[in-house]
């Protein structure tokens, strides 16, 4: 079991941020907008590496399995299909 709650997805981000207007909760966000970005680029950083094997690979595993995890990413492949 996770110690984390199930990750918000940029919808339910909006949604907040139209209930809670506030100064702070605009920093919040801000902020998670930073965080996703750095996930974003660990994701195209993952995706471009080359085959591994050894524990670089192990370690690469628990990586994509937690990237698979997060909406955000989800949501650019998502964009990505649909742009093409």
């Amino acid at each position: 079991m996770s110690k984390f709650r199930k990750p918000l997805t940029t919808v339910e981000l909006v949604e907040i941020r139209l209930r809670s207007d506030s100064r702070d909760m605009r920093a919040v966000l801000r902020e998670i907008r930073r965080l996703r970005a750095i996930v974003s680029k660990a994701d195209q950083l993952e995706r471009s590496l080359g085959p591994t094997d050894g524990a670089a690979a192990m370690i690469r595993d628990v990586l994509r399995a937690e990237l698979d995890e997060e909406p955000s990413i989800a949501e650019l492949m998502w964009t990505d299909l649909n742009v093409l």
